[in-house]
């Protein structure tokens, strides 16, 4: 049996990786459930089909749920506990990812608004997408075309961005 500790190191560590290479929730859970209701050698095949039918994100994935399914051989309960903190974490790595990205954009944004009397930029999840508010003060122009032309820019200029579900709303203050 492995420690507590590395099994939460452990799911941390999948939680990140599905997050990097875009494995949605769903998918992580679904591997959890299998892990509770199926054998390994089953959650070995449902891995290596995903892997090979190229869904996304089941590249980088895959070969440490692999890894880890060979570790826990022989005790499926920690198996289990290391997926269960991967989908535990997941929203966390989700939100980490996501403020890393606010040092890149935010100069960015700046320079395309600094004549509307910019008051900052929210950033905040919801239902798997990114939502990037722009708080502007002395902005009266078409808000559609604004925010088009930040997400236009932010994809061309930060690769991370373009990897990301988003969009930009315009907030007048």
């Amino acid at each position: 049996m492995m420690k507590e500790e590395d099994l939460k190191e452990k799911g941390e560590t999948l939680a990140k990786i599905a997050v990097d290479s875009g494995v949605g929730s769903k998918q992580l859970t679904t591997i959890y459930k299998l892990a509770k209701t199926r054998s390994l050698p089953f959650i070995e095949v449902f891995i290596k089909r995903q892997m090979g039918r190229d869904v996304q994100g089941f590249d980088s994935l895959g070969p440490p749920v692999l890894e880890l399914l060979s570790e826990c051989a022989d005790d499926k309960a920690s198996l289990q506990k290391a997926l269960m903190y991967a989908n535990m974490l997941y929203p966390y790595a989700e939100k980490q990812a996501t403020l890393g990205i606010k040092e890149e954009i935010e100069p960015i944004v700046k320079q395309i608004v600094e004549g509307f009397g910019y008051r900052g930029l929210e950033i905040s999840e919801s239902r798997g997408r990114s939502e990037f508010r722009v708080k502007l003060a002395r902005f009266r122009g078409d808000p559609g075309r604004l925010s088009s032309e930040i997400a236009r820019e932010l994809r061309d200029k930060v690769p991370a961005v373009s990897k990301l579900g988003f969009r930009v709303w315009i907030e007048r203050t």
